[in-house]
């Protein structure tokens, strides 16, 4: 298993890493994909748990949601009737217009239950989903706009003088798969007492005490690329750390209750795509929020 996983992140992480320093468009088509997989996976968890969701409409609805999400991300790259969209729906925004329509639409599509339990778990289940991955995941592509104060996305920064986004996408990166590396090999090899028994019984106190700790020195790396002062590692370490392991253990949740142990089987040694994702779900808004209300930078 550890060895499947090893050649998996092998072969992965370069092209992501790719990708990451190509920046946009690549980057957000990466995003829409991956929605895409994982849109696919989450339906199905939610099949299984027994809430009914309409797979084709759902499917859609999320790529919808994510795609005006990650519009909303490039807005300084788009012109034209896309541009005249993002005005038109700022404030609240294209994101927030797009999941208002697909609530709406999916509560028409409930009204055909014919019992009404049925129909509202089909609802709330569906409209839980698109949130889950369509409103989070563009948060991804949002990280490679952050730029500073009066400067650029493009703006080269910290000491390898790399552009603002790449530096700060290479900060969710590093810090995501630090904590997750730090804790499973912690917990691996000495994990005894169990975090949330009732959630994920594989998880420990000392995996997360290990993720922590990694997860804080790939933050002072991912603090050098930026250029952030000496004490922020110390916040954003243990701040993203738990961030991450709240995304993993809420994708755990689902699994359990969808009587799953992986989203799906599409990354070797690791499960599906949203099983992979599911830390940077969360940890991606935080990053960004960090960035914006604490670090300075601006989208």
């Amino acid at each position: 298993m550890l060895r499947t996983r090893l050649i998996t992140a092998v072969i992965l992480i370069p092209v992501i890493v790719a990708v990451v320093v190509f920046g946009e468009p690549w980057l957000s088509l990466l995003v829409a994909v991956v929605v895409f997989l994982a849109m696919a996976e989450l339906i199905a968890l939610l099949d299984a748990s027994g809430f009914e969701p309409p797979q084709v409409l759902g499917l859609a609805a999320g790529l919808l949601v994510a795609g005006a999400g990650l519009i909303s991300a490039n807005r300084v790259l788009v012109s034209g009737l896309l541009a005249d969209l993002l005005r038109a729906t700022d404030p609240p925004g294209l994101a927030i217009v797009s999941y208002a329509a697909v609530v709406l639409l999916l509560a028409v599509v409930a009204f055909t239950r014919a019992d009404p339990k049925r129909g509202f778990m089909t609802w709330a289940g569906t409209s839980f989903g698109v949130a889950y991955i369509g409103l989070l995941a563009p948060f991804i592509a949002a990280v490679g706009h952050l730029a500073p104060s009066g400067g650029a996305a493009t703006t080269q920064l910290g000491w390898l003088h790399l552009q603002s986004g790449v530096a700060w996408v290479l900060m969710l990166l590093l810090v995501v798969w630090g904590y997750d590396t730090g804790a499973y090999l912690t917990g691996r090899w000495l994990g005894r007492r169990r975090l949330i028994e009732n959630i994920s019984p594989s998880k420990t106190v000392e995996g997360l005490a290990g993720g922590l700790l990694l997860a804080t020195v790939a933050a002072g790396i991912g603090s050098a690329l930026i250029g952030l002062e000496a004490w922020h590692p110390l916040v954003l370490g243990p701040l993203m750390g738990l961030v991450a392991q709240a995304g993993d253990l809420a994708e755990s949740m689902l699994k359990r209750a969808a009587g799953r142990k992986e989203s799906g089987f599409l990354v070797p040694g690791h499960g599906g795509i949203l099983d992979r994702i599911d830390s940077f779900l969360f940890a991606a808004p935080v990053l960004v929020g960090y960035a914006l209300l604490v670090a300075g930078f601006t989208l």
